[in-house]
Formats: structure tokens, C-alpha cells, sequence
């Protein structure tokens, strides 16, 4: 049976992924002291940091961050190129993997 969603499952499934990925940080919070917050998602990797913010939304922040790691990479299992959605740009689903994500977790296309 699988858990129900909460708020914080996007949060969750971008740090799982960045341990996935090889990151050697990850971090969120806000930029901001005094409301209204405008909500940051980092990760290190090699010395390179990815960043991603959401003025109103840290759900959006940390997929924001995922979809950087993610989408056009290179899938470890099936070694096709990684993409998020099918209507984000052109492609051929069988050249592509389509990578979602399902509650707390980022799932392979090949794997489903």
C-alpha cells in the first residue's frame, strides 16, 4: 500500500535523490528573515552547486532542483537520456527515459 502524499514528500524525494546522485550537500530554507520567505533548494557535486528558488513555495523550490539534476542526464540503468515530462520539449519516448515523481521518491521510466 503506498503511503498517502504529504506537503513535504518533494522535499523528501530531492534529498533522496541527491544522496542517489552523489551529492556531498544538500540543503533547503529560506532566503529571507522576515515574511514573505522566498523558499531554496541546494545541492553540491564536485564543486559545482546547483541552486533553485521558489518566491512563495518550498515544494516548488526543491522540484525545481530535481528537475536540474535530473533532466537531461543520462539514466544509470537503462543509459537512455533523462527527461521529466513529454510535453516539456519535443522527444521520442523511446529514445528518452521519463522519469516522475511518485510521493517522496523520483522513479525511472525504465523501472515502471
Amino acid at each position: 500500500m503506498t503511503p498517502p502524499a504529504t506537503a513535504l514528500d518533494p522535499v523528501l524525494a530531492v534529498a533522496d535523490l541527491c544522496g542517489r546522485s552523489g551529492a556531498t550537500n544538500f540543503e533547503t530554507g529560506y532566503l529571507d528573515d522576515q515574511p514573505p520567505h522566498r523558499w531554496y533548494a541546494s545541492a553540491q557535486y564536485k564543486g559545482a552547486r546547483l541552486f533553485a528558488e521558489d518566491p512563495d513555495d518550498p515544494t516548488s523550490a526543491a522540484d525545481g532542483l530535481a528537475i536540474q539534476i535530473l533532466d537531461g542526464g543520462t539514466c544509470t540503468h537503462c543509459h537512455k537520456v533523462i527527461r521529466i515530462s513529454p510535453t516539456d520539449r519535443p522527444l521520442r519516448t523511446r529514445k528518452a527515459c521519463l522519469w516522475a515523481r511518485e510521493g517522496a521518491r523520483w522513479i525511472r521510466g525504465c523501472e515502471r
